[in-house]
């Protein structure tokens, strides 16, 4: 910035260049290099931090049924930077961590989560279709216990039903929002009035709406979006990013979106494989031109109208 200010200053007054004389050179050599400095260290810091890695369900290429304690123990292991998963609210307005609207398809039973009780789902067992994988369906006091105690982050995914309590979010915030404060969980849900019930409680905790399009809806105090990778529209991005809002990008599973991902620089990408997710982004930071970090600090540094 002294440089361009420098440079537009002699272009403006027609003032000749005298880049040979000492003193003019010293004095802008202990200005700018300092700022030049800080600026690399700082871009160097952000580009190498690169997007958060997000388990989608829980699960790291099918290690577990997906939204279950075992899966969280053992994709806890590979140390992502939040577990994402997915709850529903029960008959006695309580939580479960479950993700399909219906019970039909991994535990055999046409019924919804709402139409049972907390006590009669956490009794059932649920079978992953594709892996054979089992597991109880948890509670979601039994899944945030057991985050804790592995001192591990969630991405809680709030699903909606027509036979949903009024009260729901209500109820789910005068238990849970000084719990989820505390331990820096977030929250998410596709529901536009759920997202701003939950914000209209200014939590303490980032809140993602999930969607593939622009909404019209004010939701003052949200964190950002949670979008599909792949309905992730140039309008939709560019309104993104004007807003400065966050951005997560799901279910990112191939190196290709693995890329398209780092160069939309998203600030989380939400995969089914988290070690194949870490080690394709270790490569991309590997094989990076220097060039790169360069580019960025001039832009930081509003360098490019002397370029």
């Amino acid at each position: 910035m002294l440089i361009s200010i420098w440079v537009w200053w002699k272009l403006t007054f027609n003032e000749k260049f005298r880049w040979w004389h000492w003193r003019p050179l010293l004095i802008t050599t202990l200005l700018v290099v300092p700022v030049f400095v800080y600026f690399y260290t700082e871009t160097e810091k952000e580009v190498n931090a690169g997007p958060k890695i997000i388990s989608h369900r829980g699960i790291d290429n099918q290690n577990a049924a997906e939204n279950t304690l075992e899966a969280l123990r053992l994709t806890n292991r590979e140390k992502p930077d939040y577990i994402e998963i997915d709850i529903y609210e029960t008959a006695d307005s309580e939580f479960i961590v479950f993700h399909d609207a219906n019970l039909s398809h991994k535990a055999g039973i046409p019924k919804e989560p709402h139409d049972l009780t907390l006590a009669e789902l956490t009794a059932i067992t649920v079978t992953e279709p594709s892996s054979k994988y089992s597991g109880k369906i948890p509670s979601f006091d039994q899944m945030l216990d057991e985050a804790d105690k592995l001192h591990q982050k969630l991405l809680i995914d709030i699903k909606v039903s027509p036979k949903d309590s009024p009260k729901m979010i209500d109820n789910f915030l005068k238990k849970y929002q000084s719990r989820l404060e505390k331990k820096q969980h977030q929250v998410q849900s596709g529901d536009i009035h759920v997202m701003q019930k939950i914000t209209n409680h200014s939590p303490k905790f980032d809140t993602f709406l999930i969607t593939n399009s622009i909404t019209n809806v004010e939701i003052s105090g949200l964190t950002g979006y949670s979008v599909p990778l792949l309905d992730l529209t140039e309008d939709l991005y560019n309104h993104i990013v004007e807003k400065d809002y966050a951005l997560y990008a799901w279910t990112v599973n191939d190196t290709d979106g693995i890329v398209t991902s780092e160069y939309l620089e998203v600030d989380a990408i939400i995969t089914d494989y988290m070690s194949k997710t870490k080690e394709d982004l270790k490569q991309i930071k590997d094989q990076r031109d220097y060039s790169f970090p360069y580019y960025r600090q001039l832009h930081n540094l509003h360098i490019f109208p002397m370029i």
